[in-house]
């Protein structure tokens, strides 16, 4: 790579490492279709959500059938509030515009309710009501001095008294009178009263006509802008026919308007804009939503309350969109996790790509209209969810057909190794952190492999090179360097080790006690150092487990102590019941396998697990059967088949250092060294000390990849020799077995 320091080069475009996860992205990208939703699948920190977010966004430019969404109130059923949908930014004046209307017609009312023109005809209607009203009064008092009464008005009512005080009130005749009046009194009321409704009803008559001359210019203005939408239009015309039957409302003055709910009434002539595109900027680009918290009135909406003195209240006002309506149209990002973790929203979300409509379900009896659904929903999760779902879910394959998988290494060659080095260009420009030198982006490179756990691989988890390039810097700053060198990110890997390996050192610090007993020097019979890893969450480190064999006649076969006390998980008995089968193979043709043999991990007090130890086990079985000592210098890795292979191990790297620390702490000699399988030595990426032993012949790797190579750089003794000596000893047991 030919750049002095990251700040000479350009800064990364694409995501690194992941051809077959991106091919797989644009193919479910571009098709549009209910069931080819996305599943992306990986490791954390291999840049699964910035990736999804960023080629979303991309796709968002060339995606533009989003919709303003409101909800409105249904006049033929209120419990039911109508979804009415707008191209986006028109939402927003649509609410503005019905807004509108509502202050001018108040406002309009008021002007034609103070007019004179209204003032007339209004008056005009009570006096001729008036007029009418008493000239039915005066029949009823003309027919009254006709049958010799007067009327009088009192505080309770219209009586009517005789003329003739002297008159006998028990006479037929003055009984027959009084009947005759009251009846046409009776029926004076009755045509009064018809006369007040004719009156009422010309009124409003008046004020419909006033209102209707009022309103229809209003809403003709509306439906030229807005209906074109049938249910918008239907709306529009709904709302007309409410205001002109609630008319009277409109013209109530300020103080009658005290005694209603001017609120709870004129509620229903607003709009509830739940998704108005017309705020953001890039309004022609589709929505990209990321929801983190996936609970199920995020999700799919709500329905507020208010209580009002203890009385539960709520209306279409207070409905609060979720983010599938914010994503409808565009993009919606899920964790997986999340999403299972909460009650519904897993079972609810397959429903609506089902039926291809959001529906919010409340604790009330208001049932908003569903809104249809066009959205694209990726989730991200792990490997094993994806499984999970894959195999126990039935419909998770009819909805998710496209799996996107991210890998947690690349190759190492000069394109991925420059990606990396503008990676870290790319982020120092972003965070505005000191660039890297030439050679701190090698030791970068090289602790990429390290992760991967291999020198022909980087890793992609790309939050590790991030933590690094912070932690750099830190060292960076307290030289008051411009640059971060290759000292500073060395600094920056050792105090990261040094921060969470309380456990390793304690282990040293037993090791050179002699509290666990360890010989790196000299030879022993059926003794070898097998080499383990300790898992300590996000740091694993190996040391050497010590085990021992023991063997004798008899017809019990191979013991492994470890199971005997359910300490042996299912893969190390494996590897143990493999060697059985190793010897039966090899020792078995003259006289039969007749031994009882002891394997154990000596010091060891928790479950062990793994067939990795399985080549080391053979080997001191070897030397225990056949009386041949075996190296203390040497440690040992590789799992083995029955045919006497040496297999490929994890964690090479850690238990290749972790046996070099000891002996260094017990003093390098020169002969000391570990055999590995031959095909882990890609694997190994070592730190720069023991690469400096290995060259200097202080420490040595001896890569094997068979049994009696390994045996014989153990004993110093040939395979066929050890073979011999392990036949003539079979012999005796047999004899001694009989």
């Amino acid at each position: 790579m030919k750049f002095k320091t990251t700040a000479e080069l350009e800064p990364l475009e694409k995501i690194l490492g992941q051809e077959k996860a991106t091919n797989a992205m644009e193919f479910g990208l571009n098709i549009d279709d209910i069931g080819y939703n996305i599943y992306i699948s990986g490791d954390i920190g291999t840049g699964r959500t910035s990736y999804a977010l960023d080629i979303l966004k991309k796709y968002a430019k060339n995606k533009d059938g989003h919709l303003d969404w409101c909800y409105v109130y249904n006049f033929e059923n209120p419990l039911e509030p109508t979804a009415l949908s707008f191209e986006k930014g028109v939402g927003r004046k649509f609410k503005k515009d019905i807004d509108k209307l509502i202050d001018d017609l108040l406002n309009e009312f008021n002007q034609a309710s103070n007019s004179e023109r209204y003032e007339k005809e209004r008056n005009q209607i009570l006096n001729n009501h008036e007029i009418k009203k008493q000239a039915l009064i005066q029949q009823i008092k003309d027919y009254g001095k006709q049958k010799g009464f007067n009327f009088k008005s009192t505080q309770n009512g219209m009586v009517f008294v005789p003329i003739d005080e002297n008159i006998d009130s028990n006479s037929q005749e003055f009984l027959q009178a009084k009947i005759e009046i009251e009846n046409m009194t009776i029926e004076t009321i009755s045509k009064i009263r018809e006369l007040e409704e004719q009156a009422k009803q010309e009124l409003m008559d008046l004020e419909e006509h006033i209102g209707i001359s009022v309103v229809d210019p209003y809403i003709k203005s509306l439906l030229r802008k807005y209906g074109k939408n049938p249910k918008v239009k239907k709306y529009l015309l709904d709302m007309r026919e409410d205001i002109l039957d609630n008319i009277y409302i409109f013209y109530l003055e300020e103080e009658e308007m005290q005694n209603i709910d001017e609120k709870e009434y004129f509620i229903k002539y607003k709009v509830n804009l739940i998704i108005d595109n017309g705020r953001d900027r890039n309004v022609q680009n589709a929505p990209v939503i990321l929801e983190l918290n996936p609970i199920y009135s995020n999700l799919f909406g709500r329905v507020e309350y208010e209580n009002d003195k203890g009385v539960i209240k709520t209306d279409f006002t207070k409905i609060v969109p979720g983010s599938l309506h914010r994503a409808n149209g565009g993009y919606l990002v899920l964790y997986v996790d999340q999403l299972l973790r909460s009650p519904y929203s897993w079972d609810i979300l397959k429903r609506t790509l089902q039926f291809k409509t959001i529906k919010i379900d409340t604790a009330t009896s208001m049932k908003p209209e569903p809104i249809p659904v066009d959205v694209k929903i990726v989730l991200i999760g792990s490997h094993y969810l994806y499984d999970v779902l894959y195999f126990y879910d039935e419909e998770f394959n009819k909805y998710f057909k496209v799996l996107v998988d991210f890998d947690t290494d690349m190759d190492r060659n000069e394109e991925n190794e420059l990606g990396v080095a503008k990676f870290i260009s790319s982020y120092c420009k972003k965070e505005n952190l000191k660039h890297f030198t030439y050679d701190a982006v090698q030791v970068v490179l090289k602790y990429s492999s390290r992760i991967s756990q291999s020198r022909k691989k980087l890793s992609t988890r790309f939050n590790k090179i991030k933590e690094l390039i912070i932690e750099s810097n830190l060292f960076a700053d307290r030289r008051n360097s411009e640059l971060v060198d290759k000292e500073d990110v060395k600094n920056a890997i050792y105090e990261k080790i040094n921060r969470i390996n309380k456990i390793e050192q304690r282990l040293d610090e037993m090791y050179k006690s002699n509290k666990l007993l360890i010989s790196v020097e000299g030879k022993k019979i059926g003794v070898i150092n097998g080499l383990s890893v300790i898992n300590m969450g996000e740091y694993s480190f190996g040391r050497p487990a010590v085990i021992t064999v023991t063997s004798s006649p008899g017809n019990r076969g191979i013991i492994n102590i470890e199971r005997e006390v359910r300490l042996s998980g299912s893969i190390h008995d494996k590897g143990v019941l493999i060697l059985s089968g190793y010897l039966l193979e090899n020792f078995s043709k003259e006289v039969p396998v007749s031994i009882t043999a002891n394997i154990c991990f000596e010091q060891s007090y928790s479950g062990i697990d793994g067939d990795s130890a399985s080549s080391a086990e053979l080997y001191a079985l070897l030397s225990s059967l056949s009386q041949v000592p075996i190296k203390q210098s040497i440690a040992v890795t590789g799992s083995v088949n029955q045919k006497g292979e040496v297999q490929v191990v994890g964690g090479v790297t850690e238990k290749v250092e972790g046996f070099y620390q000891i002996c260094k702490s017990k003093g390098l000699t020169g002969n000391q060294g570990v055999i590995i399988p031959k095909n882990n030595i890609d694997n190994l990426v070592l730190t720069d000390e023991i690469e400096d032993a290995i060259k200097q012949g202080i420490f040595k790797i001896y890569p094997v990849s068979r049994i009696e190579e390994a045996i014989e750089i153990l004993t110093d003794v040939t395979f066929e020799e050890i073979c011999d000596k392990i036949n003539d000893r079979l012999k005796k047991f047999y004899e001694m077995s009989k």
